[in-house]
């Protein structure tokens, strides 16, 4: 088992994760996310790990001080990452705090401003707060594939529903496939309002009207949703 440890250097902390491998050398890892993770053999002592990471303490703090830097924006919940009572999650364009529940269930509640994660370890909240991303993704984006399509047919334009693949997608946020009559959706829309999940959808479903990003394409998107470019600069920034 994983075992969580905190190592005083100076006036700072260093929160990490040991990984008992069968390995040569000890290995340092800084995550995206900040989180430091160590895998050494089984028979490598904490006090020489800690001394280990005591003398690249530098390279730590400089690695999760740059990760820092690099998040513009929110990030979706992470089976890696060690969260804790107070941690901010964005959920649907609003910001939570989030609240840990230590007990015998494993699942999750929004509150008005907190997200409440039951779960059997604090360790394990993570995967709690990526399945319950993951349904809740699932079943809005199946709800707006479906209400898109008939949008469209409403307006005029004979459509049938398109095969929805979901992704976590980070240089784009839609994508269609006109020949296979199917769109993929970035997960990462769960950290916007719900609309401009549903702006994505209009988009890409646009894309069976018109193949390309014309004048013409445009016209179509704004015939189902002509207030579009408040979605489109949200997404924007």
């Amino acid at each position: 088992m994983n075992s969580v440890r905190t190592l005083v250097c100076g006036d700072r902390e260093i929160r990490w994760t040991l990984v008992r491998k069968r390995v040569k050398n000890i290995n340092l890892r800084v995550k995206q996310d900040g989180t430091v993770w160590v895998s050494a053999a089984a028979g490598v002592p904490i006090w020489y790990i800690e001394n280990f990471l005591r003398e690249k303490s530098d390279f730590i703090f400089s690695a999760q001080e740059r990760f820092a830097e690099k998040k513009s924006e929110p990030e979706l919940p992470s089976r890696d990452k060690l969260y804790r009572d107070g941690d901010a999650l964005r959920y649907l364009g609003k910001d939570y705090t989030l609240s840990i529940i230590i007990g015998t269930e494993e699942n999750v509640a929004l509150g008005e401003k907190e997200i409440f994660v039951n779960t059997r370890s604090s360790e394990t909240a993570g995967t709690v707060l990526v399945k319950f991303y993951k349904t809740e993704t699932q079943n809005l984006f199946n709800t707006l594939n479906r209400r898109t399509a008939l949008m469209f047919w409403a307006k005029g334009y004979p459509l049938e529903q398109a095969d929805l693949q979901i992704r976590d997608m980070r240089s784009q946020w839609g994508s269609c496939h006109v020949a296979d009559k199917k769109i993929v959706m970035s997960s990462r829309l769960m950290l916007y309002p719900e609309v401009c999940a549903a702006y994505v959808f209009v988009h890409e479903y646009a894309h069976f009207v018109v193949p390309n990003h014309s004048t013409a394409f445009y016209t179509v998107v704004r015939d189902i949703m002509p207030d579009y470019k408040i979605c489109a600069d949200i997404l924007k920034k």
